[in-house]
C-alpha cells in the first residue's frame, strides 16, 4: 500500500486525528512515517506597531517568537516520539510558506501520500499554520488525505 507517509501536524485537535490515522496506516503497512511541522513565517512581515519600529525591538521580538515556536515544536515532537514508538519515524521542521514547504517535504521524503488534519476553528487551541488549497494542490507530488 504505502511505503512512505508524510504527516503534517502542529498538534491541534484536527491534526491529532491525522496523527492517529497516519500512525495506524504506518503500523499496518510498515511504511516509513515522516512528520513535518511548518512554521509560517508571515509574522516576519508584520509592521506598524510602534513598539516594533526599532531594529532592536524587531530583533528581540523575532527571537522571542522563534523561541516560543521552537518550544512548541519540541513539545510536539516529544509527544509524538512517545506515541509513535515502534514505528520508523523521522521528524522534519520547516519555516516558510506553508504550501511550498509541505510540497518540498513531500518531494524530499518520496511520500506516497500526505496526511493532514481538517481546518480547525480559529479559536481552537495551539499553533496554527493555514494554507490555501489552490496553492497547495498543483504543487503536490502525491495524493493528499485530510483526516476526518
Amino acid at each position: 500500500m504505502f511505503k512512505r507517509i508524510l504527516l503534517a501536524t502542529h498538534g491541534t485537535p484536527g491534526a491529532r486525528k491525522a496523527e492517529d490515522l497516519a500512525a495506524d496506516w504506518a503500523r499496518k503497512t510498515g511504511a516509513e512515517l515522516a512528520v513535518v511541522s511548518i512554521f509560517n513565517d508571515d509574522w516576519k512581515h508584520m509592521t506598524g506597531d510602534d513598539w516594533l519600529n526599532t531594529s532592536t525591538a524587531r530583533m528581540q521580538f523575532a527571537s522571542y517568537v522563534e523561541d516560543q515556536v521552537n518550544d512548541e515544536m519540541d513539545a510536539l515532537e516529544q509527544r509524538l516520539r512517545e506515541q509513535f514508538q515502534g514505528l520508523n519515524v523521522r521528524f522534519l521542521r520547516r519555516s516558510g510558506v506553508v504550501e511550498d514547504e509541505l510540497c518540498k517535504a513531500a518531494e524530499e521524503t518520496g511520500a506516497d501520500i500526505v496526511v493532514l488534519g481538517a481546518y480547525q476553528k480559529k479559536q481552537a487551541p495551539g499553533f496554527k499554520a493555514r494554507f490555501e488549497n489552490r496553492q497547495l494542490h498543483p504543487q503536490l507530488p502525491c495524493p493528499l488525505l485530510v483526516a476526518p
